[in-house]
């Protein structure tokens, strides 16, 4: 893969004025995570029809309709016809080598996080003190208010912010102090008032849905996996280059 290896060189070779600016950019990663992704790539071509169907993909996403618009969108990003058919096809290569590579540890992987994955709906309302939290708390238990009423009225009376019904949302997004024992309850139960940082939530649990390892998931866990993976290497090469820089810049000083 001589290709490969040629924009390896390149980067290895780059001065410290040069990474110093890529870095300050906020380039510096970015590139270096391309090239190490471009380097696991698995070097199969993907099938005409799909590359086909990748190229449109890309050309709908960005609006290129016309041929004069593809050729514009090719010189403001100075690519070729082949460079605009390699970044079409890398989502689906991406997609294949991850398979390839991390399928073996994909379901032990998502075992690991399916709580995060585990999906929750509930309904909240959102108070900025213990006493009216227990006051409204006790409201909802006796069924003297519902949630909706209660919400409207909060919301009216200028508290916009956490009051109604949220979800499906992932548990990854819910409020620690809210998480836990939304988990551990079942539909229908409303929770005392719990402290969510500097407010009061009264929380009651409408649906719990846990997810489940399909072959949705298991793709999503081997891209999750291969990019693991390529930030594993980049941080690799990111301590070498500033050991190289480093070294560079001592050598400098002692000349």
């Amino acid at each position: 893969m001589p290709e490969l290896e040629t924009s390896s060189q390149i980067l290895k070779s780059l001065d410290e004025p040069t990474i110093s600016l890529l870095r300050r950019h906020g380039l510096l990663r970015n590139l270096i995570s391309a090239e190490v992704k471009e380097e696991l790539l698995d070097p199969e071509p993907l099938e005409t029809e799909v590359l086909k169907t990748a190229v449109a993909a890309y050309r709908k996403r960005n609006n290129l309709i016309s041929r004069e618009q593809v050729q514009a969108h090719l010189h403001r990003q100075q690519w070729s016809q082949s460079d605009l058919q390699w970044y079409a096809a890398l989502a689906e290569r991406v997609r294949r080598t991850s398979i390839k590579r991390h399928k073996a540890k994909a379901e032990l992987h998502y075992l690991t996080r399916k709580e995060q994955f585990d999906q929750v709906t509930y309904s909240q309302l959102t108070v900025p003190n213990q006493f009216l939290a227990q006051e409204l708390f006790l409201r909802l238990n006796e069924k003297e208010s519902t949630f909706a009423e209660l919400a409207t009225q909060l919301r009216n009376g200028g508290s916009e912010k956490g009051q109604g019904r949220f979800g499906p949302v992932a548990f990854a997004n819910v409020p620690p102090a809210m998480a836990k024992p939304l988990r551990s309850c079942s539909p229908g139960t409303l929770l005392e008032p719990l402290q969510v940082q500097n407010n009061w939530a009264i929380v009651r649990l409408e649906q719990f849905q846990p997810t489940q390892f399909d072959a949705a998931m298991e793709q999503r866990m081997c891209i999750e996996l291969f990019q693991q993976e390529v930030d594993r290497i980049v941080d690799e090469r990111l301590v070498t280059l500033q050991s190289a820089a480093a070294l560079s810049n001592e050598q400098d000083g002692q000349s």
